[in-house]
């Protein structure tokens, strides 16, 4: 699932803590979450793995946690959390 979020300052550090979540390492290759820089406009094109695979692992919203750790570090938290919440509804589920 692929979001537009022109808040986004491209920091990349969601995706390193979500290296950490899966695999105990920062290792971005294999995050739920890749930061994508747009061709035209401000801010970043997010996108949050919906399956595992050779890309990374599918966002699991941090499970068990009571914050995503992705949300936890972003400056922009509350338009991150809005694109997490439209991942969950796909899934036919909410995010609190």
């Amino acid at each position: 699932m692929k979001q537009d979020m022109p808040s986004c300052g491209g920091c990349r550090t969601c995706e390193m803590l979500c290296s950490f979540h899966h695999t105990g390492a920062y290792n971005p290759s294999v995050s739920s979450i890749k930061i994508l820089e747009k061709e035209e406009g401000a801010g970043y094109i997010v996108a949050l793995l919906e399956e595992n695979g050779p890309a990374g692992f599918a966002c699991d919203l941090c499970r068990g946690l009571d914050r995503p750790l992705c949300v936890k570090v972003c400056k922009e938290e509350k338009d991150l959390v809005t694109i997490l919440k439209k991942l969950e509804e796909r899934r036919g589920g909410s995010v609190s």
